[in-house]
């Protein structure tokens, strides 16, 4: 039932069970798979028999979708920042204290050139990309609806280049320079979207963190007049190739959510 489920739900058909997708339970945190499963798992547990104990787990919890990503921050990195790790799985494993920004201010930011520090990527070579990474996922999780797709959209690529502080120092020492340099970075990122519409994945995620839990941290009016732009002309060629788009923020968008819509 799951994968007819989640089938269903990206359809917009409306199924009685909505679809659930569990962003990390299934890789981090292995004392529940093993109360769950019955499968004695850890860290320390070999890749197979991880790989084991989460395809047990999506199947008892049920999961609908699966929402894989290629696309993430090591695109960038041939600049980019490292902004460390909280402790998050179990048993801290996951904790680096390892903060670095290649950027020494904003001026630097907004003189550089994306396309000269991150290169142009051959299309085909992207497309395969695309497709080898969903089909990987199709064999490893059947039973739900697979995805394949991009992390750092547009702030999400802001953050994992620039890190927080200087991204927001940016931000607020001239947000149009600001924007501008997302228009730029947009031109560039949007060559992986324009071979994800050419992939054979039929639901593409989509994700970007444009906000905090409070809310948006740059005026909304700049979000209206950066962001959302962008992100029509990111996701026009997967509209126009009938791929439906699962679109992911963390944090309090509800004040943009009619702008993602349309």
């Amino acid at each position: 039932m799951s994968l007819a489920d989640g089938l269903a739900a990206v359809h917009l058909e409306m199924p009685e069970r909505i679809p659930r997708y569990e962003i990390s339970a299934h890789e981090y945190h292995w004392g529940l798979l093993s109360q769950v499963t019955g499968i004695a798992v850890g860290q320390a547990s070999s890749e197979a028999e991880k790989l084991r104990a989460s395809q047990a787990f999506i199947r008892a919890w049920d999961y609908g979708i699966y929402l894989g990503c290629l696309i993430a921050s090591g695109e960038l990195s041939a600049r980019k920042t490292y902004m460390g790790h909280a402790e998050y799985a179990q048993d801290g494993y996951d904790f680096d204290d390892h903060v670095q920004c290649p950027f020494k201010d904003p001026e630097e930011v907004f003189g550089l050139d994306l396309w000269e520090t991150y290169g142009r990527k051959d299309h085909a070579e992207l497309v395969r990309r695309f497709n080898d990474h969903y089909h990987h996922q199709c064999r490893r999780y059947p039973d739900v609806v697979n995805t394949t797709g991009i992390y750092i959209t547009a702030m999400s690529g802001m953050i994992h280049m620039l890190g927080w502080d200087m991204l927001l120092t940016a931000a607020g020492v001239d947000a149009k320079r600001f924007g501008q340099f997302i228009n730029r970075y947009a031109s560039w990122i949007q060559q992986y979207y324009d071979a994800l519409a050419e992939s054979e994945a039929e639901v593409i995620y989509s994700h970007d963190d444009l906000v905090w839990t409070q809310g948006p941290f740059i005026h909304p009016d700049w979000y209206r007049t950066y962001i959302f732009p962008n992100l029509r002309r990111m996701w026009a060629p997967l509209v126009e190739a009938g791929k439906k788009i699962i679109f992911c923020c963390d944090g309090n968008y509800t004040m943009f959510a009619r702008d993602i819509a349309e």
